[in-house]
């Protein structure tokens, strides 16, 4: 099967090599990754390493969806590096506004950035709730598989993740209606 002709539906239970697979998945994996950890070069390292533990186990997770099993190792890659990240006090280097630039994307004027700290101002569960329901647009029960959380976790981490969201642009809008 061509390279080119490798998507995520074929991904999904099909017989394609290891090879097809990370050319097919690479750049949603890697942008899930960014947005866990909002450093670009951290992000491919824990992409880099999701692959090698999928590779190692290729040929149990081929036959069914090897995405859903490498974006799961990923998740739980950036939730450690997370957590061991806030331990250490250390700055993230570039922003998921970054990796559009970077892909060419036009940039969204506005709010970008207040969104992006918004994020990484989240816990580390909420940010990986936010980022798989809303980016990789997940269901409920494939965020509970992927992180290993109950259904009730889920929607609970999704509340008070979009109670966050909601407050801070809220007080955007105040604050910006303060300033005209």
């Amino acid at each position: 099967m061509p390279l080119s002709t490798v998507n995520a539906q074929e991904v999904r239970g099909a017989e394609i090599t290891f090879d097809e697979f990370v050319t097919a998945t690479a750049g949603r994996l890697l942008r899930t990754a960014v947005f866990m950890v909002y450093d670009r070069h951290l992000a491919e390292d824990l992409l880099q390493t999701a692959y090698e533990r999928t590779a190692r186990r290729w040929r149990r997770v081929a036959g069914g969806n090897p995405e859903a099993y490498a974006r799961r190792v990923l998740v739980n890659l950036a939730i450690d590096e997370n957590k061991r990240r806030a331990r250490r006090r250390d700055t993230p280097v570039g922003t998921a506004a970054d990796l559009e630039r970077l892909a060419g994307a036009t940039p969204v004027p506005g709010g970008a950035g207040d969104l992006d700290e918004v994020l990484r101002a989240l816990p580390a569960k909420q940010r990986a709730v936010v980022v798989l329901r809303y980016w990789c647009d997940l269901g409920e029960h494939e965020i509970a598989e992927t992180l290993g959380i109950s259904r009730g976790t889920v929607k609970s981490h999704t509340s008070r993740a979009m109670a966050a969201l909601r407050a801070h642009m809220a007080a955007g809008a105040h604050e910006g209606g303060r300033g005209e």
